[in-house]
């Protein structure tokens, strides 16, 4: 199977193909003021919430934002190419929506 691209990585065997990608994001919080791109890790023992610079960093701020993220503010952090460990898509749609209040008056 085709890894596709390698982020994190030079090209250097001359690939030109064009692809997409998923990165697995999270929300969490700035412990302190961070830039987008910035290097970052959970910081508070036992907290999967607050995010800073550490010794073992597991993602990057986002970095499409335009403006840097202050302390206490939420964003998403985009986890590193490949440590993901499990995956999950969650999606909404009106239909099922609909169904899911239809059966739940049904059941009253």
């Amino acid at each position: 199977m085709d890894p596709g691209p390698q982020l994190g990585q030079l090209i250097t065997d001359g690939d030109r193909r064009r692809d997409a990608i998923h990165i697995a994001v999270a929300p969490v919080t700035a412990a302190e003021p961070l830039a987008p791109g910035q290097h970052v890790g959970l910081v508070r023992e036992g907290s999967f919430e607050f995010v800073g610079p550490c010794d073992q960093n597991i993602g990057i701020v986002d970095p499409y934002l335009t403006v840097g993220v202050e302390a206490g503010q939420r964003f998403w952090l985009f986890l590193y190419p490949g440590t993901v460990t499990g995956l999950r898509h969650v999606w909404t749609h009106p239909a099922f929506s609909a169904v899911a209040a239809t059966v739940k008056e049904k059941l009253s």
